[in-house]
């Protein structure tokens, strides 16, 4: 389920480690982009990888469990007193079979400057999401419980320091593809 896109060789994911070693920014499709992009962009979270999100326990989450409201705020940190933007032309959401791709045009948002550069430079390094389950399993026959979560809304999506699921670390920039 964690398969790269077409044309990414065996290192994918990139690590924003490795992108910022070659000073490139992939796009979602791995092709390098061309310069200019203010659009910074990732999976807020991919389906069936089982993640150690709290001390006492792993959670994954089942493709298509995640349903959200036309007014999602994008947050830093998990900031609700400070939404960057809502759902619309500037930030953009989609559930893929790999997982809930996320997009925010920076250069169409306030404080846009401060989070590509945070975004790009560090200290912001993964993408997050709060949610509300309405549906969950718990497996408890290992060595850790873990909860399979089957539907639950977001309540929001962040740019994080710290990604509670390893396989949201990487802000990527999206940019033009070459021909």
């Amino acid at each position: 389920m964690n398969h790269p896109p077409p044309g990414c060789g065996p290192s994918w994911p990139p690590t924003l480690q490795s992108a910022r070693a070659r000073n490139v920014w992939f796009s979602e499709s791995g092709r390098p982009p061309l310069p200019g992009s203010r659009t910074v962009c990732g999976y807020a979270l991919q389906w069936g990888v089982p993640s150690a999100v709290r001390p006492g326990f792993d959670e994954v989450f089942y493709e298509g469990a995640l349903a959200w409201p036309a007014d999602l705020p994008l947050c830093r940190n998990h900031d609700r007193t400070r939404p960057l933007v809502s759902l619309g032309p500037s930030f953009r959401l989609r559930a893929t079979d790999r997982g809930i791709w996320a997009e925010v045009d920076t250069d169409m948002i306030p404080d846009g400057d401060d989070l590509l550069l945070a975004a790009r430079h560090g200290p912001l390094r993964a993408w997050s999401i709060s949610f509300k389950a309405s549906e969950e399993r718990w497996d408890r026959t290992g060595d850790r419980p873990l909860r399979t979560v089957t539907a639950a809304r977001l309540l929001e999506v962040s740019i994080v320091d710290r990604g509670a699921h390893h396989t949201t670390i990487g802000i990527l920039s999206r940019m033009k593809q070459a021909a």
